[in-house]
């Protein structure tokens, strides 16, 4: 498939064009080769730094060499600028669910067919402006769907109406060269970081961005959804301003440092007014060891209006891959951290909670991106400590195993994991609370190039989820209590590339 970066309107749509870059010169540089003679050469190139590239990418990246100049003929410049650029492919996905609520009395289970389309353009008419679209087009269909499902909370989850999406996931002006060496951008683009911790959506921005050398920076104001993008079913519009500055340091060798400040408004008042400021660095030192390490700090106004954020984040880890081992074992071990808030009833919260544009997709040593903390929790980084130890193998440069475990604790006694993917609620027996989350086992399989053809590929993810005491609950009463575990959660998401 020939991808140009990630959107997201889902979690089930985030990795819409990230690898945009892949393939798409080369009609375009065809084109220019048959018409005008000239020795072009194309190559596949992925717009990603090194920390994200699989060791063996790198020396598999295809050039193709369309004309070779005659002895002694002087080869004609190359033209400075593509005018038109185009890609197009598929992103279909599969995703099967038993057990969110950890009961197995209630029928819950889902399965859900994603087929989807997509394509984008990219028009430079100057060597000034540039502009851009990529639409999307799928829909949602259920294999399997229960009608009305009760929820531990007591509320009530109906079965959802699905449409028909054509989603504008990008459509922007970028003015530039003569404003060197700053860039403006106006309109909906996408936005991703490297382990799209901070974000991985697009969104309706102003942007001013700055290129110094091995200095980078941006700084754009914008909302998910300011202007409605889809053109067959009516968005909800986004209340929260988003304002960001990100600045980075390309200047060591295979190793980025960044700092990075984000103020989210939320004018409806359902989210407060958190200033997050973080601290970061990754990198791939070497070709067998590769790390990462984020610092975050949180501040600003709770939604409750008389409370502040006081709160903060750490995830630190690295992979060391074994390259002269049979089938290429690497092992990879983390652990995140985010605060969480023991007294609700004073003007302080220690909660720490991520951007809310996060998608938390993440790549050890393979071919295949996963959820980083875990497939079937899937957690926001919020009053959790998270233990992970992951063992992958790499036979083949186009083919990658990941086992990832997975251990969870609460900071602090909660009744809830935030923005989980689970929707069973914790401690709910008040002589049995526990900060015991319980654990989880991911497999990961990633091919590409799959049949021998090149623009194929496979990602399947299955994960299991063991609720611990957390998840205690009594079906009886006070003087008969019927204690209960959890059941365990599990979870299948297979991905085809085009």
């Amino acid at each position: 498939m020939i991808h140009c970066n990630d959107g997201q309107r889902s979690n089930g749509l985030n990795r819409m064009f990230r690898t945009a870059a892949v393939g798409l010169v080369w009609s375009n540089a065809f084109a220019f080769a048959v018409a005008s003679g000239l020795p072009v050469v194309a190559a596949e190139v992925k717009e990603q730094s090194i920390e994200e590239r699989p060791a063996d990418d790198v020396n598999h990246i295809q050039l193709t060499q369309f004309k070779v100049p005659k002895p002694g003929e002087a080869p004609a410049p190359l033209p400075k600028r593509l005018t038109y650029q185009y890609g197009y492919g598929s992103e279909s996905d599969i995703t099967y669910r038993t057990n969110p609520d950890l009961n197995k009395r209630v029928k819950d289970d889902f399965l859900i067919l994603t087929p989807q389309l997509n394509a984008n353009v990219t028009y430079r008419p100057t060597d000034w402006l540039e502009t851009t679209l990529e639409m999307i087009l799928e829909r949602e269909t259920p294999a399997q769907e229960e009608d009305v499902i009760p929820l531990p909370d007591g509320g009530t989850k109906f079965k959802e109406r699905r449409r028909f999406s054509l989603l504008v996931d990008q459509l922007f002006v970028t003015i530039k060269d003569f404003t060197a060496p700053f860039e403006f951008t106006v309109g909906r683009r996408n936005h991703e970081d490297e382990r799209h911790w901070l974000y991985d959506t697009s969104m309706d921005i102003a942007s001013t961005s700055l290129k110094l050398g091995k200095f980078r920076a941006e700084a754009f104001v914008g909302r998910e959804v300011l202007v409605h993008g889809d053109l067959l079913k009516r968005e909800k519009r986004d209340r929260i301003n988003t304002y960001v500055f990100y600045a980075d340091y390309r200047g060591i060798e295979d190793i980025k440092l960044a700092a990075y400040t984000f103020f989210r408004e939320d004018r409806a008042r359902r989210e407060g007014r958190p200033l997050l400021m973080g601290l970061r660095s990754q990198g791939m030192p070497s070709d067998t060891f590769s790390y990462w390490i984020e610092l975050a700090h949180m501040r600003g106004r709770h939604e409750s209006l008389r409370r502040y954020f006081s709160a903060y984040a750490i995830d630190v880890g690295a992979t060391y891959r074994f390259l002269d081992f049979p089938l290429k074992p690497n092992i990879t071990l983390g652990f995140a951290f985010g605060t969480g808030d023991d007294n609700r009833s004073n003007n302080r919260s220690n909660e720490f909670r991520q951007t809310g544009l996060q998608s938390n997709e993440v790549r050890f040593a393979g071919v295949s991106e996963f959820k980083g903390y875990g497939e079937a929790l899937d957690p926001e980084l919020s009053n959790l400590k998270i233990f992970t130890v992951g063992l992958g193998f790499r036979p083949a440069p186009n083919f990658s195993v990941d086992f990832v475990y997975h251990r969870y604790r609460l900071h602090e006694i909660a009744d809830e994991v935030r923005n989980s993917a689970l929707t069973a609620q914790m401690n709910q027996i008040d002589t049995r609370l526990s900060k015991d989350v319980g654990s989880a086992i991911d497999m990961v399989f990633g091919f590409r190039n799959l049949f021998g053809i090149r623009r194929l590929g496979l990602d399947f993810r299955t994960g299991w989820f063991f609720p611990e005491k957390a998840f205690h609950r009594n079906e009886g009463d006070e003087d008969n209590p019927n204690i209960r575990h959890g059941a365990n959660g599990f979870t299948i998401v297979a991905k085809f590339w085009w």
